[in-house]
């Protein structure tokens, strides 16, 4: 359950070493790892509390297993929401007609491949967060 309110931040961390080894170098990976990060580090501001309250309820599960169990719930159903918007999102900049886009973006449209890699952390995050709600709540 911990590795699952970490994933955010693993996924900032990989992220960030990545684009160091990347380097700008103009791919499609590139980009990819540029939303990534822009994604983590703007979106700190709401995965930062989350895996705050899921890793509390998370520790309170033994000793307050109900508060822990409300407190694990909370963080990881936020968390599935936030992924889902995410994935989902990414799919309908895709699908979606192009806008008038800023010239000076941080982050250019990404490709058919880019954004299938783009979504896969957060599918990977929703599945997760649904699998400790699942187990959370089989329990008497």
């Amino acid at each position: 359950m911990v590795w699952v309110a970490l994933l955010p931040l693993m996924l900032l961390a990989v992220s960030l070493l990545g684009a160091f080894v990347e380097d700008n170098r103009g791919s499609w990976v590139g980009d990819v790892l540029t939303m990534w990060n822009l994604v983590g580090i703007f979106g700190s501001m709401v995965f930062v509390p989350l895996v705050a309250v899921s890793l509390i309820g998370a520790g309170l599960l033994r000793w307050r297993f109900r508060i822990g169990r409300w407190l694990s719930t909370l963080g990881s159903s936020v968390m599935l929401l936030v992924a889902t918007a995410l994935s989902l999102g990414a799919i309908a900049s895709l699908i979606a007609p192009p806008e008038h886009r800023d010239p000076n973006s941080w982050a250019g449209p990404l490709s058919i491949l880019g954004t299938a890699l783009f979504v896969v952390p957060y599918v990977v995050m929703t599945t997760a967060n649904a699998y400790v709600l699942i187990r959370l709540w089989k329990r008497p």
